[in-house]
C-alpha cells in the first residue's frame, strides 16, 4: 500500500454536547450541461404541485429536478409571452403565474400551464407609465410595482387602480417602487429609493425605521421579521412593530447592498448581496458562503433566494447557473489535509484522546491539531524535520501521551507529544508501515503489518511477541482480514477459520466460541454484550448465549445496500451501523423491521463515493470520520437530527401511444380508452423532490397485470408495449433518497377489443359458432353416413369379391370337371366318327361331337369372364404377323358365311404394319367372335372385314370394322348389347340362334385389357357395323416363326412314334390312346408318376404326353424329376385345370408344350409337331456348337 490521506483522521473528544463539524457547505450546480437554457435568473418560485419556475432575462423556466422547460415569445401564438426579458414573478393563491415583463407589461400563465394572458401597456392605460419591477399579492388581488413610483392593484374582476406615494401626509418623492410584502394585518408594505411606506388598505402611511430615511431596494418577511435592505444596511422590524439594526448591518450598506434574505435555520440567514452569498452565524460576523474549498460567487450579484419548504435552498448564479443546498447540510464537512502525502490512497485514524481534534502534520514537520467543531488549525509547539514528508498509514496515541505512526518511510514510529522526540522502530520488523496500531491495556501496544503482526513494550517500544506465518501462535494462515480490540479489551482477529482472540497466558490466539465462520471481513463493537460482523454481503448482530457468540440478527444486501468489500464498519450511538467501501457510505438502522438503509454520497457533501481502505473511525461525541479517495476528509456528525419526513409530489408529466408512424399525447387524468391498433403506451412521471433528482426511485404497480411492485429505479416511465383488453388502473409511486415517498397515484384507462372481441363481435362469433357447430353436425352427420355407405359398399364389394372369388373358383373347378369328361366326349365322338358308320349313325355321333363343342366354348367364355371379373386375365404380348392372322380368322369363317350363302370380303389398307405387337390370341378371339356373330345373325346380303390403321395415332394401333347387313338393332337393343347374358332379342334370339350372350362383353373387355374400345352402330332393318380400335404398337420386321402349313404337314407326315402317356382317368387316357393310335403312334400308358418312373428306366419314348393333376406325384414333380435323371425327350403337359398359372408351371417344371383337356386328335398331332420340331433345332444347335 502507498501512502494516505496525509493528514491523520480525528477521533473527538468526548463531550456530553451534541457533536458539530465546520461549517463548509457544499452546493450542487445544475447549469447548461444539465439543459439550463439562462443563467441570468431574476426569481424564483415553487408552485402548488411542486415545480420550481424561474424568470429569466431569455424566458420561463420550470425545472422538475431532471427536466427544464421553457417558456418563450413565439410570434406566430397569440397565447404566448410577449416579451422574453422577465423582471419579477408571484405565483397567486390559485396557481396562476403572474410575470413583469421589461417594456411589456404584465403577463398571466393560467394554472393548466395551457396559455398567457397579456395585460398590454396600450391595452392598460395604467401600465403605459413605465415597467413593472416588483410584484405581490393577496387573495384574487394583484399589487405591482412600478418604475414610476406609484403602486396598482389589479382586483378580481380585473379592474385596476393607483395608490400615489406622493399624496400621502408625508409623501414620498417619486421614485421606482423595487419591493412590495403583505404582512398578516393584511398591510401591503412599499419598498422605493425614496422610502418606506404601507397601504392599511384604507390610507397610506411613510415609515422611517429608526429615524432612517434612505430608499428601499429589497423587503422580505422572513419568518416574524421584515427585513429591509438600504444603502445604509440591513434592519428588520419584529412581530410588535420594533426596529432593529444587527452589528453587522453596515458590512450591507452602499456596494454591497443586499437584494435578498433567507433562513438558514437556527436563527442564522442567508444573504443575497451585490457582491454574493452571505452566512451569517449567531454572534459572529456573516461571512462569504464558499463552495467546499472555492467561493460559490465572486462579486456577482444575488438578486433571489428561494428557500423550499423543506429547508433546502436555491440561489442564482449568474454566468454558472442554479445552486441548490441540501438541509442538513450542517451534518457533514469535508476538508483538505494540511500536507497531504497520501494522496488518498491511504489514511490514518487516530483520535486526539486527551485534547480532541485531529492531529496533522505541516510542510515544516509541524504537529498541528485540527478543531473538527470550528475548522480552526492549533499549533502544537512540535516540530520534526522527520514529519515534514512522512507518509502516515495509521496512528494512535496512547495513555502515556506518545503518538505511535505507521508510516511508509520508517515502518513504525513514536512521537512523544511533551517533548517532541521522534523514535523510529526500524530494523526489529518488517520494512513496510504498519496498517494498525492497538493499545489494548495491559502495558503493551500492537502493531498489525501486511504478513506480520507484533506485541510490543509500551514504554520501551520492545517487541515482546511476532506473529508470523513461521510462527502463527494459533492462527490457520496470514493474511488477516481485520484487527481490532474486542468487547473484552484483548486484541481480537478475524481471519480464515472465523474471529481469534489473543490469550497472554498461552500467548496464542485462540478461536472466540461460537465465531468460527469464514469471511467475517468486518467486526465492530458495541459493548461486551453486542457485535456487529460483515460477512459475505450481510450485516449480522451477534450476542453471547452462555458462553457462546451467537447470531441474533442478519440484514442482507437484498434489503438495499451493495454487496462490496467493506472497507470501514463502525456504530454510533443510536445503534446504527455505517460501512464504507469502494461505492459509497452506507447507514443501517437496525431498529426498524425490516431495516431503514440510507445511502450517503455526493449529495451529502461528500466529494468522491469512494472511500479508503481502512479509513472509517466513530469519535467518542458521534463525529463519523473516514478519508475517501480524493485525498480529504470526511466528517459526519451522527447525532445531527434527519431532515423531517415529508411526502413529495409525484406529476405526470406525459402520457403519450405509439399509432402508427406518430405519438399521440393521452390525458393525463386518465379515463382514456386504447384501440386495438394502438401500441407502446407510455407514462412518464416525476418525483418533485430536489434533493438527489438523479436518485429518486420509482415504482408502479398495474392492476389485474402485475402481481407486484415494478422498480424501474431513476428512470420515471413506465412503457407497456401492448396490454389485453380489459379494464386498468396504473398505481405510481416515487420515493426520494431520503426515504420519502410520494402518495400512490392511479392512472384509470380501458384497453378496447378488437371488433371481434366486443359485445357485438363476440355475439357475431357465437352466431357463427352456431351456424359453424350446426354445418359440422350435418358435416359430421353426412359423414358418418357417407362412412356407412362406404362400409356398407366396401362390404358389398367385399362380398361381391368373395362371390366373384367364389364364382372364378367354382367355375375353374367346374370346367377342369367339365374338360375331363369333354375329353371324352368329343374324343370319343371323333373316333365313332373315324368309324364305319351309316348315314343315320354319322348324324348322331356329328350331333354329339357338335353339342359338346358347344358346350366347351360356353365353359371357355365362362372362365374368360371370370378371369376378367378377378383382374387376373393375362395378356401374352409378342410380336405377330397381322396379316398371318388375319387371314387364319377368315379362313374359320368363310366356311360358314358361304355355307348361309353370304358374302364375304376381307380389305386390308396398304398402310397396316407386316406386325403388331400385342397378344395374338386374344386379338383372334375378338375377330372371331365379332364375325361369327355376324354371320350367324345375318340372313341374306354380306359381311364385310375392313382393317385398317388408326387414323389418330400415327404408327400405332389398328381399327377393325366387321359390317353386315342383319335385321339391325334399336337404340334399347344397343344398350344392353354389351351386358352379360344378354341379346339383342333376348330370349327370342336365344331360341333362334342360341349362344350364351358373353360373347360381345367378354370382346368388350378384352378390348378393354389392350386399351381399346368395341362399339357398335346399327339401325332397325340397316345392319350392324361393329368397329374395334385397338391401340398396339406397331412392328417393323416380321416374326420368325414356322409356318403353320409346314407345321400342319410336319403332324400329318408324322412318323410313328413311341409315346409315354401319364393320365389318372381311364376315359382320357383310352380317348388319347385311340387319337393317338389312328395315327400310327405306339402309346404306352401308365396312371401315376412312380409307374412312369419305373417305364422310362426301362424303355426309351420319342415323346411323353403328361396329366398334371397326378394322385401322389403330381405331374410338374414327376416332369422335374425326369429332367433330374438326364431324361431329354419331349413332354407335352395335359391338363383340365383353367388357371393362367398351370402353362407357366409347366413349362418352368420342364415340359416342352401345353394342352387344355379336352383334346383332338388334330391338337394332339400339332403339339407333338410342334415339340418334336423344337427337340431337333436344339439337337442341330448343339451339334453345329460342337463342331
Amino acid at each position: 500500500m502507498r501512502g494516505l490521506l496525509l493528514g491523520l483522521l480525528v477521533a473527538l473528544m468526548a463531550l456530553p454536547a451534541l457533536a458539530e463539524v465546520p461549517a463548509i457547505p457544499r452546493f450542487r450546480i445544475v447549469g447548461a450541461a444539465e439543459g439550463l437554457p439562462s443563467t441570468m435568473i431574476t426569481a424564483i418560485a415553487q408552485d402548488r404541485a411542486g415545480y420550481l419556475w424561474m424568470t429569466t432575462t431569455d424566458g420561463l423556466v420550470r425545472y422538475d429536478g431532471a427536466e427544464f422547460k421553457v417558456w418563450r415569445n413565439d410570434p406566430t401564438d397569440r397565447y404566448s409571452l410577449r416579451s422574453n426579458a422577465l423582471q419579477a414573478m408571484y405565483i397567486d393563491d390559485q396557481d396562476r403565474i403572474w410575470l413583469a415583463l421589461a417594456g411589456a407589461g404584465l403577463a398571466m400563465l393560467s394554472a393548466d400551464r395551457s396559455k398567457f394572458t397579456a395585460y398590454l401597456p396600450d391595452d392598460v392605460p395604467a401600465l403605459s407609465s413605465g415597467d413593472i419591477y416588483a410584484i405581490a399579492g393577496r387573495g384574487d388581488e394583484i399589487w405591482l410595482g412600478m418604475s414610476t413610483g406609484n403602486v396598482l392593484r389589479l382586483d378580481a374582476g380585473g379592474n385596476f387602480s393607483s395608490l400615489d406615494l406622493s399624496r400621502m401626509e408625508d409623501p414620498l418623492d417619486p421614485n421606482p417602487v423595487y419591493a412590495l410584502a403583505l404582512d398578516d394585518r393584511e398591510r401591503m408594505w412599499i419598498g422605493t429609493l425614496g422610502g418606506l411606506a404601507y397601504y392599511d388598505g384604507l390610507a397610506l402611511h411613510r415609515v422611517r425605521p429608526d429615524g432612517d430615511a434612505s430608499g428601499i431596494n429589497a423587503l422580505q418577511w422572513v419568518g416574524q421579521r421584515l427585513w429591509t435592505s438600504s444603502e445604509t444596511g440591513l434592519r428588520y422590524m419584529d412581530s410588535s412593530g420594533g426596529w432593529h439594526t444587527p452589528a453587522w448591518a453596515s458590512m450591507f450598506a452602499t456596494g454591497n447592498r443586499a437584494w435578498a434574505v433567507a433562513d438558514a435555520g437556527d436563527g442564522e440567514f442567508w444573504l443575497g448581496t451585490e457582491q454574493g452569498l452571505w452566512h451569517t452565524r449567531a454572534s459572529h460576523p456573516p461571512t462569504p458562503v464558499n463552495n467546499g474549498d472555492q467561493p460559490l460567487v465572486s462579486n456577482r450579484h444575488v438578486t433571489t433566494i428561494w428557500r423550499s419548504p423543506h429547508g433546502g435552498i436555491w440561489v442564482p448564479l449568474h454566468g454558472r447557473g442554479l445552486a441548490y443546498l441540501r438541509e442538513d447540510w450542517r451534518r457533514t464537512a469535508a476538508f483538505k489535509q494540511v500536507n497531504d502525502q497520501g494522496k488518498g490512497i491511504s489514511c490514518s485514524l487516530a483520535p486526539a484522546n486527551r485534547s480532541g481534534g485531529l492531529w496533522q502534520f505541516d510542510g515544516s514537520g509541524r504537529l498541528l491539531r485540527y478543531d473538527t467543531s470550528s475548522g480552526a488549525l492549533v499549533q502544537t509547539g512540535v516540530q520534526h524535520p522527520d514529519l515534514r514528508e512522512m507518509e502516515v498509514i495509521s496512528a494512535l496515541e496512547d495513555r502515556r501521551g506518545q503518538l505511535w505512526l505507521g508510516n511508509n518511510q520508517h515502518a513504525l514510529s513514536r512521537l512523544d507529544l511533551a517533548t517532541g522526540e521522534l523514535t523510529h522502530f526500524t530494523g526489529d520488523g518488517p520494512a513496510e508501515a504498519a496498517l494498525w496500531i492497538g493499545e489494548p491495556g495491559d502495558g503493551s501496544v500492537w502493531a498489525a503489518f501486511e504478513q506480520v503482526i507484533q506485541r510490543r513494550d509500551l514504554v520501551s517500544g520492545r517487541v515482546l511477541e511476532t506473529i508470523s506465518p513461521n510462527d502463527l501462535h494459533g492462527l490457520k494462515e496470514l493474511p488477516y482480514y481485520q484487527i481490532n480490540l474486542g468487547p473484552d479489551g484483548r486484541v481480537w482477529i478475524s481471519a480464515t477459520g472465523g474471529v481469534y482472540a489473543w490469550h497472554a497466558e498461552t500467548h496464542r490466539f485462540m478461536l472466540v466460541p461460537g465465531l468460527d465462520v469464514d469471511f467475517i471481513q468486518r467486526f465492530v463493537v458495541k459493548d461486551r454484550n453486542r457485535i456487529w460482523l460483515y460477512i459475505a454481503g450481510s450485516i449480522e448482530h451477534w450476542e453471547p448465549r452462555h458462553g457462546v457468540w451467537k447470531r441474533v440478527s442478519r440484514i442482507r444486501a437484498a434489503e438495499g445496500f451493495p454487496a462490496m468489500d467493506a472497507y470501514g464498519l463502525e456504530l454510533d450511538a443510536l445503534g446504527r451501523v455505517w460501512m464504507s467501501g469502494a461505492r459509497g457510505l452506507w447507514r443501517i438502522d437496525p431498529r426498524t423491521t425490516p431495516a431503514k438503509i440510507r445511502s450517503f454520497g455526493a449529495r451529502d457533501g461528500l466529494t468522491s463515493q469512494e472511500f479508503s481502505r481502512h479509513c472509517l473511525l466513530m469519535s467518542d461525541n458521534g463525529v463519523l470520520v473516514g478519508g475517501t479517495a480524493d485525498g480529504f476528509t470526511l466528517l459526519i456528525d451522527t447525532n445531527a437530527p434527519d431532515v423531517p419526513s415529508f411526502t413529495p409530489q409525484m406529476r405526470l408529466e406525459a402520457v403519450s401511444v405509439q399509432q402508427g408512424d406518430r405519438r399521440r399525447a393521452l390525458p393525463i387524468g386518465g379515463g382514456f380508452a386504447l384501440v386495438p391498433s394502438d401500441r407502446q403506451l407510455r407514462i412518464n412521471m416525476r418525483l418533485l423532490s430536489f434533493v438527489d433528482p438523479m436518485a429518486n426511485r420509482y415504482r408502479t404497480r398495474l392492476k389485474g397485470f402485475d402481481t407486484d411492485w415494478v422498480e424501474h429505479g431513476a428512470a420515471g416511465m413506465r412503457e407497456f408495449s401492448s396490454l389485453p383488453p380489459g379494464e386498468y388502473v396504473l398505481e405510481m409511486q416515487g420515493i426520494d433518497p431520503l426515504g420519502n415517498a410520494s402518495q400512490v397515484q392511479s392512472l384509470r384507462f380501458s384497453v378496447l377489443p378488437p371488433w371481434w372481441r366486443s359485445d357485438l363481435g363476440i355475439a357475431l362469433t357465437c352466431m357463427l359458432g352456431l351456424l359453424l357447430s350446426a354445418l359440422l353436425a350435418a358435416a359430421y352427420r353426412h359423414r358418418v353416413r357417407m362412412r356407412a355407405q362406404w362400409q356398407l359398399a366396401q362390404h358389398k364389394r367385399e362380398l361381391a369379391e368373395q362371390a366373384s372369388l367364389a364364382k372364378t373358383r367354382f367355375l375353374a373347378t367346374l370346367g377342369h370337371e367339365v374338360r375331363t369328361p369333354m375329353t371324352g366326349v368329343l374324343g370319343m365322338s371323333e373316333l365313332l366318327l373315324q368309324t364305319p358308320l351309316d348315314a343315320r349313325q354319322q348324324g348322331y355321333a356329328g350331333a354329339i361331337q357338335s353339342a359338346g363343342k358347344h358346350l366347351l366354348r360356353l365353359v371357355n367364355d365362362a372362365l374368360d369372364l371370370a378371369r376378367i371379373e378377378a383382374g387376373k386375365l393375362p395378356l401374352d404380348n409378342r410380336d405377330f404377323d397381322l396379316r398371318l392372322l388375319i387371314g387364319q380368322v377368315v379362313e374359320l369363317v368363310r366356311p360358314s358365311a358361304e355355307q348361309k350363302q353370304l358374302a364375304f370380303e376381307c380389305e386390308l389398307d396398304d398402310a397396316l404394319p407386316p406386325a403388331l405387337h400385342g397378344d395374338a390370341s386374344r386379338v383372334q378371339q375378338i375377330l372371331l367372335n365379332l364375325l361369327f356373330n355376324a354371320v350367324k345373325f345375318t340372313e341374306r346380303g354380306s359381311v364385310q372385314l375392313r382393317v385398317s390403321a388408326l387414323p389418330q395415332s400415327p404408327a400405332q394401333g389398328i381399327r377393325v370394322e366387321v359390317r353386315d347387313t342383319g335385321p339391325g338393332m334399336s337404340a334399347e337393343q344397343r344398350g344392353r348389347l354389351f351386358q352379360r347374358f344378354e341379346q339383342a332379342e333376348g330370349a327370342l334370339t336365344l331360341a333362334r340362334h342360341g349362344g350364351s350372350g358373353l360373347g360381345l362383353a367378354i370382346c368388350r373387355e378384352l378390348a378393354a385389357a389392350m386399351g381399346g374400345v368395341v362399339r357398335v352402330d346399327s339401325e332397325l332393318g340397316q345392319g350392324a357395323c361393329f368397329v374395334v380400335q385397338l391401340p398396339l404398337r406397331w412392328v417393323a420386321a416380321l416374326p420368325t416363326a414356322v409356318p403353320a402349313p409346314a407345321r400342319a404337314s410336319a403332324a400329318r407326315d408324322q412318323a410313328p412314334l413311341q409315346l409315354l402317356l401319364v393320365e389318372d382317368d381311364p376315359t382320357v387316357a383310352q380317348v388319347i390312346v385311340g387319337l393317338l393310335q389312328t395315327r400310327g403312334h405306339q402309346v404306352t400308358h401308365v396312371l401315376h408318376g412312380l409307374a412312369a418312373l419305373a417305364e422310362v428306366s426301362t424303355r426309351s419314348f420319342d415323346a411323353g404326353l403328361c396329366d398334371l393333376d397326378l394322385p401322389g406325384l403330381d405331374g410338374a414333380a414327376l416332369v422335374a424329376q425326369l429332367r433330374a435323371r438326364g431324361v431329354r425327350f419331349p413332354i407335352v403337359a395335359v391338363t383340365a385345370r383353367a388357371d393362367a398359372d398351370a402353362e407357366p408351371q409347366a413349362m418352368a417344371a420342364g415340359c416342352n408344350g401345353f394342352l387344355r383337356k379336352p383334346v383332338t386328335g388334330e391338337l394332339l398331332a400339332n403339339a407333338l409337331a410342334r415339340v418334336l420340331a423344337d427337340a431337333a433345332d436344339l439337337r442341330d444347335r448343339g451339334e453345329a456348337a460342337v463342331d
